[in-house]
């Protein structure tokens, strides 16, 4: 079972950081480039699994490792109450 965004959130680009702020709350999370990325492309409707492939050929980096790294952020988000259970 995956993690997505919760509806409603409000995404912005600000300069080189991602911000999505939360409007019922105000509350906000703001991320590099590389988790910016990483989003885009789960907004996208890729799976985990697609974006860990395609930024491991991209960046050279162990597609285990940006798999991980994907599922971390998604775990930061939902305990900030930004991402459900699918």
């Amino acid at each position: 079972m995956e993690l997505v965004l919760k509806e409603g959130l409000l995404i912005q680009k600000v300069v080189d950081e991602l911000v999505i702020l939360e409007p019922q709350s105000g509350d906000y999370f703001t991320l590099n480039n590389m988790g910016a990325l990483m989003l885009e492309k789960l907004q996208a409707g890729q799976s985990t699994a697609q974006i860990a492939e395609q930024i491991s050929s991209e960046y050279a980096v162990a597609s285990d490792q940006v798999e991980q790294d994907l599922k971390d952020l998604l775990a930061q988000l939902a305990l900030v109450d930004l991402a459900h259970k699918r």
